[in-house]
């Protein structure tokens, strides 16, 4: 069981119910030395001496945490941990803290509403009829090469954050955040650029993906993502000076077993020109060597199913590093 302080959208039992299915077990408690950031749309709590927050504590499940991360943006929001007073004392919880800079700021203490959205409610409807339930949770990432000859990201455009710094042995740089669209649904996701001796990558990061695996590789494979209404590939050339070559590869890191059946879903996608029982048998074979994971794989495609899917992102972040 996690212990989370909310101040924000998450106190709300509507949200609770279309998210989780239910609303969840919570008690008042308050932040000290922060106060509410009510400036932007959504609200984000900032250190301040003599600031106080009152919220409530969730308790909340390994199932449900991941839910409230994709309602979080993670990572555009990241948890960290916090000490809050409540009926218990001082007790140590998470908290989901905006990871960038605010661009407007507004602080307080006291806030009866949950955001500035006024049409809360729709957007929680929408992000629950849109976001896919039919697999676990997954962290995707979309690793497009880089064709060096046409142009890469400038020196003054290479920025570090939280996640770069876990890279040891390449050059990362985190380049922004985008609304990558895929069929009927889009997703904000997070845009990294590594430098590995001569080899570029752009790498498009899903953490705590609401897509679906299948229909996003569809859409990546077939070159028919979309940012912003326009191609992916053109998009992040005229933006950022980077051009990709044509598919990525993709790895697939589940937070729960994926059956067989849809092990062979995601391995075929494009791959029509591939005889089925190759891909059946790549579906079946576990190539990990390993008791902590499981990894499958076939040509661009990975699914890695760890034994145990940490919570935090930033501690899965680092597994894969390690990969």
């Amino acid at each position: 069981m996690y212990k989370i302080f909310v101040y924000g959208t998450l106190k709300s039992e509507y949200l609770q119910n279309k998210l989780l299915g239910h609303t969840l077990e919570s008690y008042d408690a308050k932040l000290e030395g922060y106060s509410i950031n009510t400036g932007e749309k959504y609200f984000n709590v900032i250190p301040n001496d003599g600031g106080c927050v009152k919220g409530k504590v969730l308790l909340v499940n390994e199932k449900d945490i991941l839910y409230i991360d994709q309602w979080e943006s993670v990572p555009m929001y990241i948890k960290d941990k916090v000490k809050v007073h409540s009926k218990y004392g001082y007790e140590d919880v998470y908290i989901y803290i905006k990871k960038d800079k605010e661009d407007k700021i507004k602080l307080q203490d006291d806030v009866l509403n949950m955001s500035n959205n006024e049409n809360l409610e729709a957007t929680i409807d929408e992000f629950a009829g849109t976001r896919d339930t039919e697999f676990p949770v997954c962290d995707i990432y979309l690793n497009y090469y880089i064709d060096l000859s046409a142009g890469a990201l400038s020196d003054s455009k290479k920025v570090k954050d939280v996640f770069t710094e876990q890279v040891r042995d390449k050059e990362a740089s985190f380049i922004g955040y985008e609304d990558l669209y895929y069929e009927n649904g889009g997703q904000q996701v997070s845009l990294y650029y590594t430098e590995d001796n001569e080899k570029s990558t752009l790498t498009v990061i899903i953490p705590v993906s609401a897509c679906n695996p299948v229909r996003l590789c569809e859409k990546a494979f077939c070159g028919k993502l979309e940012i912003e209404g326009g191609d992916f590939a053109d998009y992040i050339y005229s933006k950022y000076n980077i051009k990709v070559l044509k598919k990525p590869k993709v790895i697939i890191y589940s937070s729960g077993e994926i059956d067989k059946s849809k092990r062979v879903e995601v391995l075929s996608v494009a791959e029509s020109d591939v005889k089925s029982n190759e891909i059946i048998e790549a579906a079946d074979i576990d190539i990990s060597r390993s008791d902590d994971v499981k990894v499958y794989a076939f040509n661009n495609v990975r699914i890695y199913i760890p034994k145990s899917f940490a919570p935090c992102y930033m501690e899965r972040l680092k597994s894969l590093l390690s990969f």
